[in-house]
This record gives structure tokens, sequence and C-alpha cells, in this order.
């Protein structure tokens, strides 16, 4: 099996072109988000006060791209960045009430994305699907230390 066969370029193809329609539905609904801020948010709705560089790997962004995303998040008010007592140079990320209240607005429209994505695949199929790229994400995270 070779790159053709494998699941891998499927999966990538498919984020982008994922990516790329919810950036433009966001734009269209007048929502001032990038799907990048969105994964920002949707993580520290989960898992408020996220050390900095935890976010590099989810987004999987270089610091100075971090950086520049963390920074215009906190112009727009959707974070606010904490250095820690212990170590001045590690940076804590926090979700604000507007970064939540944000949040929570798209998730209609993602909703609604979703479901037209997913017209015709039946729940069993979906769920098979899921199956599978949890068991390949278990197989990476084996081999390297990396959890989202």
């Amino acid at each position: 099996m070779f790159l053709e066969d494998s699941i891998f370029p499927w999966i990538g193809i498919t984020a982008k072109m994922h990516a790329c329609f919810i950036n433009k539905a966001f734009k269209e609904h007048a929502i001032d988000l990038s799907i990048e801020q969105f994964i920002v948010l949707k993580v520290l709705t989960k898992n408020n006060g996220k050390p900095q560089n935890d976010l590099a790997l989810i987004t999987e962004s270089d610091k100075t791209s971090l950086s520049r995303l963390i920074r215009t998040m906190e112009k727009k008010g959707l974070i606010s960045r904490k250095s820690i007592k212990t170590d001045k140079r590690v940076k804590t990320i926090y979700l604000t009430n507007y970064g939540e209240k944000t949040y929570l607005s798209t998730l209609p429209l993602l909703k609604k994305t979703i479901q037209k994505f997913q017209k015709g695949i039946s729940d069993n199929e979906i769920f098979q699907a899921i199956e599978t790229i949890k068991k390949i994400q278990l197989n990476i995270s084996k081999e390297h230390s990396f959890t989202l």
C-alpha cells in the first residue's frame, strides 16, 4: 500500500475542504472568526486555561503563527492571556464571556453544515468512520505523545 491507497490523503483533503467551507460560511453570516480561532474557542470551552504551547499542537501552528492568532483573538475580546506565577514565560489562555458567547452562536451554523456534509451517509457509516479514525489516532499517539 502506498499513499494513493492510504486513508491519510483523503482525511487531509476533506479537512481542508471543510475548513474552506466553514471560513466562507462564517464570512457569509458576518461571523468575525476563522476556523483556527473556532478550534481554539472549542478547546477552551472544554478545558479553559490551556497553556499556549498546547494550543500550538492542537492548531498545528508554529510559535509565530500561534502568537499572531492569540494576539488577534485577544484584540477581539475572545480570549485573555495570563502568565503563570511560577514562570512568567509560560502563557495560559482563557476563554472570555464574549468568546464563549461567540462559540455558542456558531454552533447552529456548524450543525447545519455537518448535516449537509453527512447527507446520504448512514449513522452506521459515520460511526465506522469515526471508529477507524480513532484507531489511527491511537496508533499515532503510541508513537508520539500527542493528545488533543
